[in-house]
């Protein structure tokens, strides 16, 4: 079965392994260690994105300075692209080899609080149906693949995708005051 982690642009094939490596041997702590990267990276985006909403607020009503606002969003940007590829990372590793882990299931958690939302992003900011689909289905393929239920977030938020495609765009008013060739007659 092949297993691609959407956003994250992250493909890995998902196997079973009866016999795993032992606790404590150098896989368990390397497997560890890199969990500890991945959570130390989401804290930095955490705290990235938390400096670009200041930023963007500006101070006590004040317009909100260039600079530092370009500087946020830069550091803001940089954390998101650290996170994102140590938990791709991560990832492609757990789950295939790990796939009971509690690292392995707080990684996904991770990743599916990414994909939900970038998915509301892209309904609410961008118009796009489509690439909330992508990232959305890519988070419920894995659970699905692992026989976990879907939580309640990625499923509410794949309703309102599917909802949101399956919803023809609304006629802007100057293309619903016109007349169409068939309505002159």
């Amino acid at each position: 079965m092949r297993l691609i982690l959407g956003h994250l642009a992250v493909a890995g094939t998902l196997v079973f392994a009866c016999c795993g490596p032992q606790p404590g041997d150098e896989r368990t702590q390397e497997f560890k260690a890199q969990f500890a990267r991945v959570r130390s990276a989401r804290a930095e985006l955490v705290a990235a994105r938390e400096a670009l909403d200041r930023a963007r607020a500006g101070t006590r009503g004040a317009a909100p300075d260039a600079g530092a606002l370009r500087k946020a969003q830069a550091a803001f940007e940089a954390a998101y692209t650290r996170d994102q590829k140590l938990l791709a990372a991560f990832l492609n590793v757990a789950l295939n080899e790990r796939s009971d882990s509690p690292q392995t299931r707080e990684a996904l958690a991770l990743y599916t609080e990414s994909a939900v939302e970038n998915a509301r992003y892209f309904l609410g900011r961008a118009g796009d149906g489509r690439r909330a689909l992508e990232v959305l289905e890519a988070a419920e393929r894995c659970y699905r693949a692992l026989g976990l239920p879907i939580p309640a977030d990625l499923a509410t938020t794949l309703t309102q995708a599917r909802r949101f495609r399956a919803t023809p765009p609304a006629p802007s008013p100057k293309a619903a005051s016109r007349p169409t060739p068939h309505s002159r007659r």
